[in-house]
């Protein structure tokens, strides 16, 4: 596959917590593209367009519903391939998106670790820790100061348009 079109729906919820506030969505899209490469540790798809929600099916907190503007131009960047389980493990590099509830708003950067299973087609994503922070804040005050620590959660099933078959990578060494 080189280079090959890709589409993502989620399979469950994606949680996401700002600074201990968590946050659901239900409906999440993602649309790039997939290369091979013969780095094992290249990227091996960019993510053009993404939603986390959809009419009637915004993300929600405690706070209320949250708006989330992604600005794609991600890379997903191979880090490892184990042949034996066909898993290839790596981060989506260049994450930014901008969000807001309210007056207050905000930008959140940074990466996000993922394991691709290309047996199913599932895009596992799961960031903590400092892997993406709070970057800018208006109005945030205590509760979400630039630093603020923000982690991701969910998975996604790739599939190839016209026949929704799983996507393979295989990061060449």
């Amino acid at each position: 596959m080189s280079p090959a079109a890709f589409t993502g729906q989620n399979e469950g919820n994606f949680v996401r917590t700002l600074n201990q506030v968590p946050e659901t969505c239900t409906q999440v899209t993602m649309r790039g593209s997939l290369a091979t490469t013969n780095d094992p540790a290249g990227a091996v798809g960019t993510v053009s367009t993404a939603a986390f929600t959809a009419p009637g099916k915004p993300c929600s907190s405690v706070l209320g519903n949250i708006t989330r503007l992604p600005q794609p131009g991600w890379q997903l960047v191979a880090e490892g391939y184990d042949a034996a389980t066909a898993t290839v493990s790596g981060r989506i590099t260049n994450y930014t998106e901008k969000g807001n509830v309210g007056a207050t708003a905000w930008t959140i950067a940074g990466e996000i670790p993922w394991i691709y299973e290309n047996n199913t087609g599932r895009l596992k994503m799961d960031a903590s820790g400092t892997d993406l922070t709070v970057v800018a804040s208006r109005n945030g005050g205590a509760w979400l100061p630039v630093g603020s620590p923000v982690t991701f959660k969910g998975t996604l099933r790739l599939t190839l348009p016209g026949n929704n078959a799983a996507p393979t990578l295989t990061p060449q060494s």
